[in-house]
């Protein structure tokens, strides 16, 4: 039986723990693709077969579920591998952050975070990490809605941008300058600046009013 619970702790591990810059964070990846959901419910049945199997001690279904374990196993060790074909920027000015500051408001134990400010230091930007344990309070501040809240929260000048948004972007956003509080994207989409890994759709870009609401700013 412990060797079918460690079994099960190696099914789950690759799709729920990532680490970034070598500091160990929990990620929402495995089901924004759908192979980690087809995988998710075969090692769903499969377990449940297996249980099945043990409690009525039919071999057939033992042997078959362990068989459909290892597989599916295997498959997600080499799915959620780590991959080098990451989201490149297309930029206008590489260095289009030289000359301006940025002040980054994260948790301690957010590895992506700390992703994304490499990437804005990378731009140009003199990049400045503010720590906290209530970064609620932070959002609230410059209001970002629920809807379009990630896991950390930057300040630009007189603009907050809000999560792991595209370096293009937030180029758009200081060369136009336009009359909005900011800019963000809502969650950790993968491939985006902090988030290594493919781009798996269209990054929506939105834009703030004044009052908070977003509307559509950008589709990278």
């Amino acid at each position: 039986m412990q060797k079918i619970y460690l079994l099960s702790v190696l099914l789950f591990a690759p799709g729920v723990i990532r680490a970034h810059d070598d500091v160990l964070h929990t990620a929402s990846s495995w089901y924004q693709e759908p192979m980690g959901i087809m995988i998710a419910l075969v090692a769903v049945g499969a377990l449940l077969g297996l249980g099945y199997g043990l409690i009525t001690k039919r071999k057939h279904f033992v042997s078959v579920p362990a068989i459909v374990l290892v597989t599916v196993m295997i498959t997600s060790f080499i799915s959620f591998a780590p991959q080098n074909d990451t989201y490149e920027a297309q930029l206008a000015v590489a260095d289009f952050g030289a000359g301006k500051s940025v002040t980054l408001y994260k948790s301690p134990n957010c590895g992506c975070c700390t992703g994304h400010a490499k990437a804005l230091e990378e731009a140009g930007f003199a990049v400045t990490i503010e720590e906290t344990n209530n970064l609620d309070a932070v959002k609230q501040s410059h209001n970002i809605p629920a809807g379009g809240a990630s896991c950390h929260t930057s300040v630009i000048g007189d603009y907050v941008v809000e999560g792991h948004v595209p370096l293009e972007a937030i180029e758009k956003l200081l060369t136009e300058q336009p009359d909005i509080p900011g800019i963000g994207l809502p969650g950790m989409p993968i491939g985006t600046p902090g988030m290594p890994g493919p781009k798996l759709a269209p990054y929506e870009v939105y834009q703030l009013s004044e009052g908070g609401e977003m509307s559509t700013y950008l589709t990278i």
